[in-house]
């Protein structure tokens, strides 16, 4: 019941590679600008560092990520104070698969600029990619307050709680989500896993029929809709068996009690594995004899016969 969530393309993007010092920005998000240059950094060096970033920039947009490196990386050798070099170096090390050395370019570029707030998604989302699931939660929560709106944000959260077995927080962060983005079926699939992980199953049935009917062949989700269906099922047939188990032991010569316990114990059989299944019918053997000894007239009393003559050849 495992589906990846796609985020780091919602969550971060870059600006086109203009002629002057260009900026990665996310939608909504205003650029930001290019730090002065130190001082101590000279002008040619200033010139050579803004046109490796502008060339790091186009390559990242065309998705030549080697290239994209390459040129981030002589942009911050040149000039170490140009943050949205740092920051681009960060996502494109993400996108290369390489969380490790993107955690780095992210603290540097908010060392540089503490307020950053797409270096601190980045930098939450280069600790997930190294498996720190602690240090991803905090640092994606810091921006939350001033990203309450995006839902990629909370979806993003939502599968780092999944990720550390926190299912109740998961789901806060994708009710959230699909609050914020009512027609996205794949929040209402991811809702409906983070229900049924909590054991919440008539949430998670919910959340995946509202993803079915916003996108109908998602086979995923009709196929975890039948799941937690199942486990609905299980969970009444147990409640059905210790309702009726309780009554025929406050009531042994109830007759329909013993009846209607039989006939659990067959469901419970139908829905248990092999090595428990001759048990239980075994159990529903003796209710039904026990039905017959009670009320050898009751209409039920054929069923009860056939229910016998079937399940006797089955625990022999």
């Amino acid at each position: 019941m495992r589906r990846r969530i796609a985020v780091l393309a919602l969550l971060l993007a870059t600006t086109a590679g203009a002629a002057g010092p260009a900026a990665a920005e996310t939608p909504g998000v205003p650029p930001a600008p290019v730090p002065a240059p130190a001082p101590t950094v000279s002008d040619a060096r200033i010139q050579e560092s803004i046109q490796r970033y502008n060339a790091g920039v186009g390559a990242l947009q065309r998705r030549d990520l080697d290239y994209a490196l390459h040129q981030f990386r002589q942009a911050v050798r040149l000039n170490p104070g140009l943050v949205e070099a740092h920051h681009n170096l960060g996502i494109t090390l993400l996108e290369l698969r390489q969380p490790g050395p993107a955690v780095d370019a992210f603290l540097h570029a908010l060392e540089l600029s503490p307020e950053h707030l797409e270096a601190r998604v980045g930098l939450g989302l280069a600790y997930r990619g190294s498996g720190d699931l602690p240090r991803a939660i905090a640092e994606l929560t810091r921006v939350l307050p001033m990203k309450a709106d995006d839902p990629q944000l909370h979806v993003a959260l939502g599968d780092l709680h999944r990720r550390a077995k926190q299912p109740q927080a998961a789901a806060a962060h994708f009710r959230e989500a699909a609050r914020l983005s009512p027609a996205d079926a794949s929040i209402r699939f991811q809702l409906g896993l983070a229900h049924a992980d909590a054991g919440e199953t008539d949430l998670a049935i919910e959340a995946f029929r509202e993803a079915i009917a916003l996108r109908p062949d998602d086979a995923d989700a009709h196929y975890n809709l039948g799941v937690v269906v199942g486990e609905k099922i299980r969970a009444l047939v147990d409640e059905k068996v210790a309702a009726y188990r309780r009554a025929v032991e406050l009531r042994p010569n109830q007759a329909d009690a013993h009846y209607h316990l039989g006939v659990a114990f067959i469901q419970k059989a139908q829905l248990s594995r092999v090595e428990e299944k001759r048990a239980l019918l075994q159990l529903a053997l003796e209710e039904f004899r026990l039905f017959q000894q009670s009320a050898p007239q009751d209409p039920k009393a054929a069923a009860a016969t056939h229910n016998i003559r079937a399940i006797e050849p089955q625990v022999k």
